[in-house]
C-alpha cells in the first residue's frame, strides 16, 4: 500500500470519521478528504504530469497542500514543499534543480512569484491559493473543483521504492540539497511513532509548525494520520492563539521547535491554561533548554518527547517521558527499525563515551540527493548514511549529539563540542539560551566564544558568567569572551545559523548586543 492509498483506506473503512480541521474552519471527514484528493491527483493527470514529474508548493498550512501531497502519492508524481521563508535568490536555485511542472503558491507569496516568474525558469503552470494577488493565475480550487472524485489509475503500480517528496535541506553548509524521500521511508517513520509514542486513532493532532518542514510532515501529520486520528492546521504561528486553539480543540499531540515552546510560556496565556487533554508534545529541530523542560513539567504537568532526526531520515531516536529529566541533554536511544553507530574517522566503532560521527541504517533513510549523485555517494559511504553529526554513547546506550563535524572547536589540540558548552552555559537560572563558537585566536588556533540570550528582565555581566562555568566545564572548554545578544540569527526550522555568529569575528555582520 503507497501512502496515497492511505487516504482511500481510511475513506473505506471509517468514511464519516473526522480527518481535517482548518483554521477556516472547514472540517473534513475521511470520505470527504478523499474525495478532495481524488479531483487534486486527476487535475493533475489532466495537465499531463506523469510519475517522476515534479509539482512544487510554496504554501502555508492548508487542506490544499495535504491534497497535494497526498494526490502525489496516488498518482506517483513526486511533491517538493518549499520554504516560503527563503528569499527569491534562494527560491530561484530550487526551482531550477528540482524542475517542475507546475507550482502552487499562497498567494501572501504573489511579490516572490512575481519575481521568479521573470527567472526564466520553464514552469508551464502556476496555481494561486487563495487571494487576488497574480489574478492570471488560475485558483487551485477553481481548477480542481470539475474533476471527478474518482480513485486515479496510475501509469504503473506504485510501491514503497517509489519517490514520494523533495524536501530541501536548510542549506546551513553549502547549497540546499533536495532529499528525495520514498513512500516507505514515510511508512516507517510513521510506524516508529506507534511503536515509540503509542500514537493511536484517538490522537488529534496540531498541525503548527509549518508542513515544508519534515518535523511537521512527518512527526505532526502523517503518523497520525497512518493510526486513523485527526488533524487541525494551523497556517501561522502566534502563541496566545496555539494555546487557546489547544485547549478549545482539545489537541493531545502537537510537534514544534523550542523556540515555539519557549513563547508559549511567555504569552499572557499561560497561566490559566489548562493542558490536562495533552498526552505529551515534541519537541525538534534543535535541542530544547533542560528549564524549558522543568517549566511545562512543574507548571502543567506535561512532559516532552524529544529525539534527533535530519531531513534526510526523518526521526533516528527518542528521549522518552520518563527519562527526559533524569537524562536531559540526550537525543535518547535509536528508534525500532534503525541501526545507529558511532563511528571514528575510520570508519570503526569507538567505545562508549568516547565522541565520533553518528551513522545509520534503516527503512527511513532517503533515496538520495536530487541530481546529486556525487554528495549522495559521500553521505552512504559502505551502506551507511553518514550525518556529518558528531555524537556519543554513555554505558546505558543513551545517545549525545555534540555538534556538527564543520562546527567542532579545536583550540590547542583539543577537541571541544559546542553543545557541552551550551548545555553549561543553560544551567545558569539567567539563560534563555546560548551558543558556542570558535573565535580565531593567535596563540591556540581557537577559542570558545559564546552568544547568550538572556531572560527577560535579567542582567549578567560577562565576567560573572565565565566565573560561574568554573567546574561545571574544564577550564580549556570556558568561553574566552561572551557576547549578550537580544535574539539569534536562525533559519527555518529555529536553528542557530552558526556561520552568521562568526561573521562577528570578521566584521561582516555585527550583530545586535543586548543592552544589560
Amino acid at each position: 500500500m503507497n501512502i496515497g492509498e492511505w487516504i482511500s483506506k481510511r475513506a473505506h473503512l471509517h468514511p464519516e470519521k473526522p480527518f481535517l480541521k482548518d483554521e477556516d474552519g472547514r472540517k473534513f471527514s475521511n470520505k470527504e478528504f478523499d474525495r478532495r484528493v481524488n479531483r487534486m491527483a486527476n487535475a493533475l493527470t489532466s495537465m499531463g504530469i506523469v510519475q517522476g514529474e515534479r509539482v512544487a508548493a510554496l504554501m502555508l498550512n492548508s487542506s490544499e497542500f495535504l491534497e497535494i501531497f497526498f494526490a502525489c502519492g496516488k498518482t506517483g508524481v513526486i511533491m517538493v514543499p518549499i520554504n516560503f521563508r527563503l528569499a527569491v535568490p534562494e527560491l530561484i536555485y530550487i526551482l531550477k534543480d528540482c524542475t517542475p511542472q507546475a507550482l502552487i503558491y499562497s498567494s501572501e507569496f504573489a511579490d516572490k512569484i512575481r519575481a521568479v516568474k521573470t527567472s526564466g525558469l520553464s514552469i508551464s503552470r502556476y496555481f494561486r491559493h487563495g487571494g487576488n494577488n497574480l489574478s492570471e493565475d488560475s485558483l487551485i480550487t477553481h481548477f480542481v473543483s470539475p474533476f471527478p472524485t474518482i480513485e486515479p489509475v496510475p501509469e504503473r503500480e506504485i510501491t514503497l521504492n517509489d519517490p514520494l517528496f523533495i524536501m530541501y535541506t536548510s542549506g546551513t553548509t553549502g547549497d540546499p540539497k533536495g532529499a528525495i524521500m520514498s513512500h516507505g521511508n514515510i511508512l516507517f517513520g510513521a510506524i516508529h511513532s506507534l511503536v515509540g509514542y503509542g500514537v493511536d486513532k484517538t490522537y488529534k493532532s496540531l498541525v503548527v509548525a509549518p508542513l515544508f518542514h519534515i518535523g511537521a510532515l512527518a512527526a505532526s501529520t502523517t503518523p497520525v494520520i497512518y493510526a486513523g486520528g485527526s488533524l487541525v492546521l494551523k497556517s501561522f504561528y502566534n502563541a496566545s492563539e496555539v494555546i487557546k486553539l489547544i485547549m478549545e480543540e482539545k489537541i493531545n499531540y502537537m510537534f514544534a521547535v523550542p523556540v515555539m515552546f519557549q513563547m508559549m510560556t511567555k504569552s499572557e496565556e499561560w497561566n490559566n491554561a489548562d493542558f490536562s487533554h495533552v498526552h505529551f508534545f515534541i519537541s525538534g529541530g534543535a535541542p530544547i533548554p533542560i528549564p524549558v523542560i522543568r517549566k511545562y513539567q512543574e507548571d502543567k504537568g506535561i512532559g516532552f518527547v524529544q529525539g534527533y532526526g535530519l531531513t534526510e531520515t526523518g526521526r533516528l531516536t527518542s528521549l522518552d517521558l520518563e527519562d527526559s529529566i533524569r537524562k536531559a541533554g540526550s537525543v535518547g536511544k535509536e528508534v525500532f527499525h534503525i541501526t545507529l553507530r558511532i563511528v571514528d574517522q575510520n570508519d570503526r566503532d569507538v567505545t562508549p563515551g568516547e565522541p565520533g560521527e553518528i551513522v545509520v541504517q534503516g527503512p527511513n533513510v532517503f533515496i538520495g540527493y536530487w541530481n546529486k549523485p556525487t554528495h549522495t555517494a559521500m553521505a552512504m559511504r559502505a551502506g551507511w548514511f553518514h550525518t556529518d553529526d558528531l555524537g556519543r554513547r554513555d554505558e546505558e546506550g543513551f545517545i549525545y549529539v555534540i555538534g556538527r563535524k564543520q562546527e567542532l572547536i579545536i583550540s590547542s589540540g583539543e577537541n571541544i563540542y559546542p553543545a557541552e558548552v551550551q548545555r553549561a552555559i543553560q544551567t545558569l537560572p539567567q539563560v534563555r539560551e546560548a551558543a558556542a563558537v570558535a573565535m580565531p585566536d593567535p596563540a591556540r588556533g581557537e577559542v570558545v566564544a559564546a552568544f547568550v540570550m538572556l531572560h527577560e528582565g535579567q542582567h549578567m555581566t560577562e565576567e560573572f558568567l565565565i566565573n560561574s562555568l568554573q567546574g561545571k566545564i574544564a577550564p580549556f572548554k570556558i568561553p574566552k569572551r561572551v557576547f549578550f545578544v537580544e535574539d539569534f540569527p536562525r533559519n527555518s526550522t529555529g536553528k542557530i545559523l552558526v556561520k552568521e555568529l562568526k561573521k562577528q569575528f570578521t566584521g561582516e555582520t555585527i550583530l545586535p548586543i543586548a543592552k544589560l
